[in-house]
């Protein structure tokens, strides 16, 4: 009978144990620790995951609001730069850059929308759509200057 009860006890602990790191020095958050900035790898899979949260959330069905689903698609990239790479990236000339936070959600908005307009065109309204179009042909114009 003792046998059968430490069975009982053993192994969900086991299991348990397995799941959770037990090591809590190993756990422990610094304040030191420098993050990396974000890389064009990194980038580019929150904007597949913005995309995809997106486009999931505003298909038939959910018919969640747009605008306040690619807010929040929005600024989880922004947070994720910030928190995770310390609001840093690297550009395309392979140099290390802070970014504004309220830039990044802006352009973050506009390339998640450009991207909805390919994936999943039937959920982005057309006034939304149009709006994007329009920013972006304006700030390609302001980069050539």
């Amino acid at each position: 009978m003792g046998f059968k009860i430490f069975r009982f006890f053993a192994i969900p602990l086991f299991f348990s144990s397995s799941l959770f790191d037990i090591n809590y020095e190993s756990n422990k958050v610094s304040a030191n620790v420098k993050n990396s900035p974000a890389n064009k790898n990194d980038l580019e899979l929150y904007h597949g995951m913005g995309v995809s949260f997106l486009c999931n959330a505003t298909r038939k069905g959910f018919d969640l609001d747009f605008p306040k689903t690619l807010n929040v698609a929005s600024s989880t990239f922004a947070s994720v730069i910030k928190q995770k790479h310390g609001g840093k990236i690297i550009d395309d000339k392979k140099k290390e850059q802070t970014v504004d936070m309220k830039q990044l959600q802006f352009l973050a908005s506009l390339q998640l929308v450009e991207s909805a307009l390919q994936v999943c065109p039937d959920n982005v309204p057309e006034k939304v759509g149009k709006e994007v179009n329009i920013e972006i042909e304006r700030l390609k114009k302001l980069k050539d200057l």
